[in-house]
């Protein structure tokens, strides 16, 4: 996992400097008919025992519609550490259970994507308040998560992020966000409530 973390990190660092060579021209932040893009990196803990936390990394880019007010997607691929909650079953004999393991992953990987609508309340030219939501799905290597409220996760998931945060110009194409993020996964009794953000770098064209 952390050789395939820096191989990823390296990449998106290449992409980083190959979008701030691109030619300056100078944007508002949130102005109508530009379009972002923008690598990010996320942590996030969860309101359920199952799942410790979880790392995302991947990117984003959006268009603004209007002033203020962006459409947009997101690709991310997530790492999650989740327990082993074993579930027991009774084996015949009242004083003795058995214990299932049902090919379980300490660290499945994941695939997910969100579309986005951000509305940007305060903005300047250097900087900008937001306010997001979105809805999306994940898919997973291994049931997320292993076993929780009495069964198991599923291996495809709905996803719903709700977001706050802000964007901090550095130069007239590139600038720092970041976000707050709760996101639930899964809607049923096995779902898991998501509580983090990431921090990403956004050129603007």
């Amino acid at each position: 996992m952390k050789a395939q973390l820096q191989k990823i990190l390296v990449l998106l660092m290449a992409v980083c400097i190959g979008l701030a060579a691109l030619p300056a021209r100078s944007f508002a932040i949130g102005e109508a008919g530009t379009f972002y893009v923008q690598p990010e990196f996320g942590v996030y803990g969860t309101g359920q025992k199952a799942v410790n936390s979880i790392i995302t990394f991947g990117g984003s880019g959006g268009y603004f519609i209007i002033d203020g007010l962006s459409i947009g997607a997101e690709a991310l691929a997530y790492s999650f550490d989740q327990k082993k909650i074993s579930r027991s079953t009774p084996s015949g004999n009242a004083l003795y259970h058995v214990v299932r393991s049902d090919g379980y992953s300490q660290n499945p990987w994941a695939f997910g994507f969100n579309g986005l609508v951000r509305y940007y309340p305060v903005r300047t030219d250097t900087a900008a308040f937001f306010i997001g939501t979105g809805i999306g799905g994940l898919f997973s290597s291994d049931r997320i998560p292993y076993y929780s409220n009495g069964g198991r996760g599923s291996e495809a998931n709905l996803t719903v992020p709700a977001d706050i945060g802000f964007t901090v110009a550095f130069t007239p194409n590139m600038a720092l966000e970041v976000t707050g993020r709760y996101q639930r996964i899964g809607f049923d009794s096995h779902g898991l409530d998501a509580w983090g953000g990431h921090a990403a770098l956004r050129f603007t064209f």
